[in-house]
């Protein structure tokens, strides 16, 4: 009989323990409506990629914690300012953030930050860092990942898919190399293995044939130029001959 008591006193606790920490797990989930910028921590847009654009749309997606919703939640973001750290160098008028959006049922959704091309832009780049800041949807915004530093321009960049590019353009990398290629194959960007809304993007065998033009151009350069062959004129690699796979 003893026993039997302190088994029962023993599964009571055991109850009562599981239930406490259950409701303290409650809790603490439904405290957790957080929202945190997803992915990498700074990128660069260059109004080159899209020739003749004025005005861009450029969405960072973020990352939402706890559980999802049936309603649409509103993200909030502003510009990270009076800290050191963190030194802006756009203008007003380069930018406007706008208020991002998690639709409903979804983990995840996108802040967009309206970019305004300048003229100075096309010998310089400009930098606005930003945060995400609570609101009534999310009161733990930025508990995490909170800053993002986006970089505007209109100069050529080192595009994202250069590791796909890599292999047929070769692995040095630099301004001038890039140009060229551009201006071989007439383009302002090398869809491949993506492209942008509303281009095509290339298939493998076109990817290969355009490579195959470059090297030609290449080839055609260096022998017009038998003494100065084609070099990196910037970069890691500024001064060494451009060489193709």
């Amino acid at each position: 009989m003893k026993q039997m008591i302190i088994r029962l006193m023993i599964a009571a606790l055991a109850i009562s323990l599981w239930g406490s920490c259950d409701q303290e797990k409650t809790i603490m989930y439904q405290q957790e409506a957080g929202v945190r910028f997803m992915y990498q921590a700074a990128d660069e847009y260059s109004f080159v990629d899209n020739y003749g654009e004025t005005v861009h749309l450029y969405y960072i997606t973020v990352a939402t914690t706890g559980d999802s919703v049936d309603y649409e939640r509103k993200v909030s973001i502003a510009v990270v300012e009076n800290d050191t750290n963190y030194v802006n160098t756009a203008r007003p008028e380069q930018y406007k953030l706008l208020e991002g959006v998690v639709p409903a049922g979804s983990f995840s959704g996108e802040v967009p930050v309206e970019i305004h091309c300048t003229p100075d832009m096309s010998d310089s780049s400009f930098v606005v860092n930003i945060k995400l800041i609570p609101n009534e949807d999310f009161p733990l915004a930025g508990f995490d990942n909170r800053y993002f530093e986006l970089s505007m321009t209109n100069q050529l960049v080192k595009p994202k898919n250069w590791g796909n590019l890599a292999f047929y353009f070769g692995q040095q990398f630099s301004i001038s190399w890039y140009r060229f290629i551009l201006n071989v194959l007439n383009v302002s960007y090398i869809p491949y293995p993506s492209a942008q809304e509303g281009d095509e993007k290339w298939s493998y065998n076109q990817l290969l044939a355009n490579a195959g033009k470059v090297k030609a151009a290449l080839l055609q350069y260096n022998r017009e130029h038998p003494n100065d062959p084609l070099r990196h004129e910037d970069g890691d690699y500024a001064g060494d001959e451009v060489k193709m796979p």
